[in-house]
């Protein structure tokens, strides 16, 4: 999975979101927060859409430590390398 701040992704929105519909999502770091771009299917119903994204704003959160942010920035870089 690819990281990347903010800066870098704004300029290269296009190729991150043609990555991520071809399964590589891209895991952005903006103020200690993740933001995750990666694509998902329409659902076939209007009801479908809304209870996915409520399932993701009641998901529980795991707090970005300075470890798990290191553990995201080696991820990314050992599968950028291959």
């Amino acid at each position: 999975m690819k990281t990347c701040a903010v800066s870098e992704a704004k300029s290269k929105l296009g190729k991150l979101a043609d990555a991520a519909i071809q399964g590589r999502p891209t895991v952005i770091l903006r103020g200690g927060k993740l933001v995750i771009l990666q694509a998902c299917d329409l659902p076939d119903h209007v009801d479908e859409f809304d209870a996915l994204i409520q399932a993701g704003k009641d998901s529980p959160h795991r707090p970005l430590t300075s470890k798990v942010l290191d553990e995201i920035w080696k991820r990314g870089r050992a599968l950028a390398r291959r």
